[in-house]
């Protein structure tokens, strides 16, 4: 899987334009793609590929994970649905300010690392900061958080957003660490059910549905692992 030739400097997915819409994809200049419709067969030069794991899957011609036994996971990056404005009918005083996106970003990015981390070295790969052949690069999107958000507690008293339901897309970018050749990207849209919360607080966090979907896509990324180094 290790290929020679020179690869491009790695761009950020953000500037790919990656947005949910009506359960499609804007993918660089692809039109978006309507809830049903087929997804495009082809992503920068990767094919899609049928999974079990994720709901959509492009994979470079002929590369393998075979021999990745370590993972960098770089930081998880979030964007907000473009239709989720919990600030619409709230009064200046209730509204969520900057500081209060940012934590909400912050939280779930945290919540990403810890429960990835764990999952990965519960199935014996170990989460790592440095560049080897057996190292794979993980870079996560979540590109359409929605929650929905209640009332803004005082002042001096931590508060709680709530998805009930709520909804988030990841767009997972797989590379060589070394070459920084690009192996594939993965896009799996998830959703809360009624009665489940992601719940993000001042001072303390309970994000129970919200580590449920990132452990199922841990586990999804150790299972192609497991099965391309003959661990199934």
């Amino acid at each position: 899987m290790r290929h020679a030739e020179p690869t491009p400097t790695r761009a950020p997915l953000c500037a790919l334009v990656l947005l949910c819409v009506c359960g499609g994809l804007v993918l660089g200049t692809v039109a978006p793609v309507a809830a049903g419709a087929e997804p495009p067969k082809e992503w920068d030069g990767l094919q899609l590929r049928k999974s079990k794991r994720v709901q959509r899957l492009y994979v470079r011609p002929e590369a393998t994970l075979t021999g990745y036994k370590r993972v960098r996971l770089e930081r998880l990056q979030v964007a907000f649905d473009k239709d989720w404005d919990p600030n619409r009918s709230r009064t200046v005083t209730q509204r969520l300010t900057k500081e209060d996106f940012e934590k909400i970003r912050n939280a779930l990015a945290d919540e990403f690392a810890k429960t990835t981390r764990d999952v990965l070295e519960k199935a014996g790969y170990r989460v790592t900061e440095e560049a080897a052949p057996d190292v794979l690069d993980v870079t996560p999107f979540v590109v359409d958080l929605y929650i929905a958000a209640p009332d803004k507690m005082s002042a001096g008293r931590s508060y709680t957003y709530t998805a009930d339901p709520g909804h988030m897309t990841l767009v997972a970018e797989l590379r060589d660490s070394e070459t920084q050749q690009i192996l594939a990207r993965a896009l799996d849209a998830q959703s809360t059910h009624w009665g489940d919360t992601f719940q993000i607080a001042t001072s303390v966090t309970n994000m129970a549905a919200a580590q449920s979907i990132i452990a199922r896509w841990a586990r999804a990324l150790s299972d192609a692992l497991d099965a391309a180094n003959g661990k199934d």
